[in-house]
This record gives structure tokens, C-alpha cells and sequence, in this order.
């Protein structure tokens, strides 16, 4: 898969957002192809490894692009969606901001790539094999019936309640506070983090 940039939540609205995404861990054993853990991101931009610009380059554009949205780029959920892809498997649809937009534009304009980055902005909550199609349905399914999708009415949005036992919050979106550099050449779990870049 290349070289890719992630729009990261904190490190609080990641262990929330896991909690979400271990749904059905408990299934991995029936599905070795599918479920393997990973950092809940917002693709931002991919490469291929083979042409991934230099990291002081990258930086560059990311810092050039944000203009004035560093420290305001809100990732507000939408809706959870079921996609026909493994890396699009159970996925928040993300609401697609001027921020959002800009920082795409400018960053793939910045580093002289086409965008190639598939139903953007979006947070996937699992990878499922097309062998296992039928679980993406199951994991759904099974976030409703626990009562952990809430759907905002009277606006575009929902909210997913985050966390274990007595210690969870609705969460509907959460503040990027960086953007990683990621190398996801290979099986996912062994995808590596090559820099994070502060973005607020």
C-alpha cells in the first residue's frame, strides 16, 4: 500500500475509539483474515514507498497546507457506513469541512501527487476480508444493538459511545492533534509509524 499521511486523534479519542473497534475481537480467531488491529486514522494521502518524498519535504507541505486551520481541524462523525473493501470494511463517514477540503487539495498540490484516497474523509473501525464479507454487517449490527451508535436528531451526524464499563462519553468528533507518516507496506499489524507531525 505504500507510503501513507493519517489525521490522528489524540491519545484519549484513541483508546475510546478502540474500544469501538474491538466490537468482535472475540471473532478473530473464526477470521484470520480479518480484524487486525490498528491506529484508527483519516487517510490524508498515499504513495508508493518507491516514491515517498523526503520527510522534511512532507513537513513542509503539511505545515504550508494547514494555513489557518493549524490547531481548529475538527473530524466530525457523519454516519457509520458499511463499504465493499477491506480497508473500507465498517467505516465513520467523516463530515467534510473547508478545512478538510483545503488541507487535501493543498497537501497533494504541495507534493506534486494525485490524490488517491478513496471515500475521504473517513475513520475505518475495522479491516474485514471480502472472504468474511458478511461480518461487516455482524460488527454493525452489533454497534447498534449495544446501544453504541446514537444518531443526532435534527442535524447531519451521530455520536458513538467510547469506552468500558462505567467509564465512557459519547463521542461525535475529535480534535487532530497530529498528522503521522506511515510506512503500510505488508500485513497491517506490522504497518510502522516513520514521523509525527504536530498540527495544533
Amino acid at each position: 500500500m505504500g507510503t501513507t499521511l493519517w489525521i490522528v486523534p489524540d491519545e484519549q479519542d484513541t483508546k475510546r475509539l478502540k474500544t469501538i473497534m474491538r466490537t468482535r475481537q472475540g471473532e478473530r480467531h473464526n477470521f484470520p483474515s480479518s480484524y487486525p488491529t490498528f491506529q484508527p486514522h483519516v487517510t490524508l494521502a498515499s504513495f508508493p514507498s518507491t516514491s515517498t518524498p523526503p520527510t522534511s519535504d512532507i513537513r513542509a507541505a503539511i505545515d504550508s497546507a494547514l494555513g489557518q486551520s493549524r490547531g481548529n481541524l475538527p473530524i466530525k462523525f457523519k454516519s457509520v457506513d458499511i463499504g465493499t473493501h477491506f480497508y473500507r470494511s465498517v467505516y465513520i463517514a467523516i463530515t467534510l469541512t473547508p478545512e478538510l477540503l483545503a488541507l487535501h487539495g493543498n497537501v497533494h498540490a504541495k507534493l506534486g501527487i494525485e490524490p488517491k484516497t478513496p471515500a475521504y474523509p473517513h475513520v475505518s473501525l475495522c479491516y474485514i476480508d471480502d472472504a468474511d464479507a458478511a461480518e461487516r454487517e455482524r460488527f454493525l449490527e452489533e454497534l447498534k444493538k449495544g446501544g453504541k451508535i446514537r444518531y443526532d436528531g435534527g442535524t447531519e451526524g451521530v455520536s458513538l459511545r467510547c469506552g468500558e464499563g462505567e467509564d465512557w462519553v459519547w463521542l461525535r468528533e475529535f480534535r487532530a492533534r497530529e498528522i503521522w507518516v506511515a510506512n503500510c507496506d505488508g500485513p497491517v499489524e506490522s504497518w510502522t509509524v516513520l514521523d509525527k507531525i504536530p498540527i495544533a
